[in-house]
């Protein structure tokens, strides 16, 4: 009798079908095949065969102890390590990825996950996408970065409930840092020997219980926002200690918040301090905390410090790589200042130093910090900018004759920037100035006159070259002398004064003007007249006063020098008063005009005594 064909595909096709279905519960054993369905009685022996015979939704759970390989999970699942601890050893990667749907939830529990391999494990749980990740009662140590690390770009929740992560070399758990907004809820974590305990990152919200975070080389917890991004942090119930600092917030940038409030918390026993402050980063305590070594309302010596930051040498034009000014021990947030200056272009706001330099030289300034609770500290910092190289043209100078006007020599700040100013350090020959940059002027002092001069540009920089100038003596050169005379000296306060200047020898009738000096004052500037100038001086207190003069020269005559005059100016003396005679017994007129009472009463005196010289002695 025939068998039908169809009959048998449909045989087959059923007999197939129990083979190819995902069980809703798998198993795995140290000692299990992944050629096996993954049940009870014949498990496999990796979590990445088991979860491909697991259906979404479903649970994995381990038999015996073993190492169950790296895992990828890609649907909502649950892996379960069972009593004596699923453990997986990573090599080179992350334990286990998750990139689940966006509505999956991913349970991780009882599990051991260790990086410490030939070849070191990147992360212990790398969470990339889904909703919902609880870690409970599991441990996480020695991998290369983070323990935990749980940044899905699209958001999500991350449950955390009695898991220790220690000796990894970023975070032990690290949440946030991306565009997402994601909450976590962390539970009787243990999180010690990292590089920070916990880190939270933009985009975060996150409520922390029972929380241990010890010995962790940079921070217990660890917070930072840059630009726009925020970070919330409740702690409920923690021990910070023996690490870095206990807590580090930092907020940098226009519109960032970090935010780190603290019940029931102690912070003690950490290296630098308490807390770490940077920007507009802020830690709020209910005042149930103990904070060791912190700020408090009573500023104690030393509770608040303005750590030491590199400031780089820089080139002017340079951009300063934002420099973050951190402040240990404060509590709430951190208002900073700046005394000193700062090159332009360059400023301090929320704690960070950065901008483009406009100007060099070293700049020394001062900054102080003040923290909620009031309490300040300061440090000094030198920014130190490098000028472009640059130079002073012309090299020479040409040399000039008295009484000739003098070739009119511009002065050039090559690889200078901006107005430039000029200085000149030493003597120019009379007759001549720098009028922005150009030499001008009829000298009219002949000799040799070696000058630096230093030009300045808009930015502080600066170029300098020493020059020689030789005016030579023109043939009709006339010597002269300068004298200088005071109307009166000494004189009395309020006396006229005048001092007269003339121009002796020579030939001729000199022009030009004659400068009155008091020291280095400029009193007055006047016209020579017939060889003379003179000048009235101003009403001068009581003192010694230093006078002088000085005359320009012409197209003949040299420009002179007149040796100064000490004029003393005397106090004026008033008239003496006499005092009015007292009349005091005027019965008997003795005080009256005429009267010759004194003398009458003198030699009563004198006869009374001669008398009782006289007299026999009784007895």
């Amino acid at each position: 009798m025939g068998v039908d064909l169809r009959c048998i595909l449909v045989a087959a096709l059923c007999a197939s079908t129990p083979a190819l279905a995902q069980a809703s519960r798998t198993w795995v054993s140290g000692v299990g095949d992944d050629a096996n369905p993954c049940s009870r009685t014949a498990p496999c022996r990796t979590f990445a065969s088991a979860i491909a015979k697991t259906a979404a939704g479903g649970e994995i759970d381990v038999l015996d102890p073993g190492d169950f390989g790296t895992v990828t999970i890609t649907k909502a699942i649950t892996i379960d390590g069972g009593h004596d601890r699923g453990r997986v050893l990573a090599a080179g990667g992350p334990a286990i990825t998750v990139a689940a749907g966006a509505q999956d939830v991913v349970v991780l529990r009882r599990l051991s996950l260790l990086g410490t391999s030939a070849t070191p494990g990147t992360t212990g749980i790398t969470f990339d996408s889904g909703r919902l990740l609880h870690v409970e009662r599991s441990r996480i140590q020695g991998f290369e970065q983070d323990g935990l690390r749980f940044a899905p770009e699209a958001g999500g929740q991350l449950v955390v409930d009695d898991v220790v992560a220690s000796g990894n070399g970023g975070a032990g758990v690290r949440v946030g840092g991306t565009t997402g907004a994601v909450t976590a809820v962390i539970s009787r974590g243990t999180f010690t020997g990292n590089r920070q305990g916990l880190w939270l990152g933009a985009g975060s919200t996150v409520t922390v219980n029972a929380l241990t975070a010890s010995d962790n080389t940079e921070a217990g917890i660890w917070a930072r926002t840059d630009d726009g991004g925020k970070v919330q942090l409740n702690v409920e119930r923690a021990r910070l200690t023996h690490n870095g600092v206990g807590l580090h917030a930092a907020s940098v940038g226009g519109g960032s918040q970090t935010l780190l409030r603290l019940s029931r918390a102690a912070v003690d026993a950490n290296v630098l301090a308490t807390t770490r402050l940077i920007g507009t980063g802020t830690v709020l305590s209910f005042g149930n905390n103990r904070m060791a070594g912190g700020s408090s309302p009573t500023c104690p010596t030393g509770a608040v410090l303005l750590e030491d930051a590199a400031l780089p040498g820089l080139p002017r034009g340079g951009v300063v790589a934002p420099v973050e000014l951190s402040v240990l021990g404060a509590m709430g947030t951190v208002t900073s200042s700046v005394t000193g200056a700062l090159p332009r272009g360059v400023q301090l706001e929320g704690g960070v130093l950065a901008g483009t330099v406009e100007e060099g030289g070293d700049f020394p300034f001062t900054v102080t910090a003040t923290d909620g609770n009031g309490c300040s500290a300061s440090r000094d910092f030198t920014l130190s900018v490098a000028c472009p190289p640059m130079s002073l043209e012309p090299a020479t100078l040409a040399a000039g004759t008295t009484g000739q006007t003098y070739s009119e020599t511009p002065f050039e700040h090559v690889g200078g920037e901006g107005e430039t100013t000029f200085v000149v350090d030493g003597a120019l020959p009379r007759g001549l100035h720098l009028a922005h940059g150009v030499l001008t002027g009829m000298p009219t002092q002949p000799g040799t006159f070696p000058f630096t001069l230093t030009a300045t540009d808009g930015g502080r920089c600066a170029a300098s070259r020493s020059y020689i100038l030789d005016i030579a003596r023109s043939a009709d050169f006339q010597e002269a002398t300068l004298e200088f005379q005071v109307s009166a000296n000494p004189t009395h306060d309020g006396d006229p004064v005048s001092v007269t200047a003339r121009v002796v020898g020579g030939v001729g009738e000199p022009s030009g003007t004659v400068t009155f000096l008091n020291g280095t004052e400029v009193l007055e500037v006047v016209t020579l007249k017939s060889r003379e100038a003179t000048h009235t001086l101003a009403r001068l207190a009581p003192g010694k006063y230093t006078l002088g003069a000085t005359y320009s020269g012409d197209a003949l005559f040299g420009g002179l020098d007149a040796a100064p005059v000490t004029l003393e100016v005397l106090p004026r003396e008033e008239p003496p008063v006499t005092p009015p005679v007292e009349d005091n017994d005027k019965s008997c007129g003795c005080q009256q005009s005429g009267a010759p009472g004194g003398a009458l009463l003198t030699l009563l005196l004198l006869v009374l005594n001669r008398r009782r010289r006289r007299a026999p002695t009784p007895g």
